[in-house]
């Protein structure tokens, strides 16, 4: 079980870099809005449920209790970023060591000119867009590795809520008292 679990993050992990490398392909517009990478998540979620469910299913013989699954859904998932996370290392310090500041500054202005729409005092927008400057620096390799191990409660968070769906239900015996 251990190498299913093993290939199935890497899998998800593959899918979830080929995806943003085809976000980057075309183009900063495209890479620099949000909401193509907010979409990965449920896709990422849902194949990690479909892999446990898999596994669930194939190793009948197995407890597959809350524990066991969230172990599981939660390694797969680890697995998953740090493949993910590794893509965008070399993506951003090898591939293109321009992008970390072109994603930035978007992100700046897409700032800025949200705050100004939402009708924010100009002083505010300047102190956070001042408290934003050191953004490329998320970018090295260091600072995303550690955000994949801050992204670790998260991503436990939602191996919980996931096992407790997935788990395999206790078989009812009419005869026990409990």
């Amino acid at each position: 079980m251990k190498n299913s679990v093993i290939r199935y993050g890497i899998v998800v992990g593959v899918v979830i870099s080929a995806y943003m490398a085809l976000l980057y392909a075309a183009g900063m517009d495209v890479f620099a809005n949000w909401w193509y990478s907010v979409i990965m998540y449920p896709i990422s979620i849902g194949m990690i449920c479909y892999f446990t469910i898999q596994l669930r299913n194939k190793h009948a013989d197995e407890p597959f209790q809350f524990k066991q699954t969230f172990v599981i859904l939660l390694s797969m998932l680890m697995l998953a970023m740090l493949v993910s996370t590794v893509w965008n290392i070399i993506l951003f310090n090898v591939i293109d060591t321009t992008l970390a500041k072109e994603l930035s500054e978007r992100i700046l202005e897409e700032t800025a000119e949200t705050m100004e729409k939402w009708g924010a005092p100009e002083e505010t927008i300047k102190e956070t867009l001042k408290e934003m400057r050191d953004l490329p620096t998320q970018f090295k390799p260091v600072a995303q590795l550690l955000s994949w191990l801050k992204g670790g409660l998260f991503m436990a968070l939602v191996s919980l809520i996931c096992a407790s769906f997935i788990k395999r239900k206790e078989p009812k015996n009419p005869f026990t008292t409990a």
